[in-house]
């Protein structure tokens, strides 16, 4: 069983890595948008395409694509 004090660390930590992975995740998309921008693909076409159902593998293969002159 844990003490109040070992309950209260555990969740300032799991809160230290809320914050760390969702800074993480914002910097992903501000460079997933730049690089969708620099081939041609809006913010805007990205998420209607996530939206229809296609994967973020599947969008980030699409964008390569892009780039090589293939799409």
């Amino acid at each position: 069983m844990r003490t109040t004090q070992e309950s209260l660390a555990h969740l300032s930590q799991s809160e230290d890595w809320y914050e760390q992975d969702a800074l993480l995740l914002e910097q992903t998309v501000e460079k997933l948008v730049r690089f969708g921008q620099q081939v041609g693909v809006t913010p805007e076409e990205m998420i209607s395409l996530l939206d229809s159902g296609i994967s973020i593998r599947d969008l980030l293969a699409f964008l390569a694509s892009k780039t090589l002159g293939t799409a």
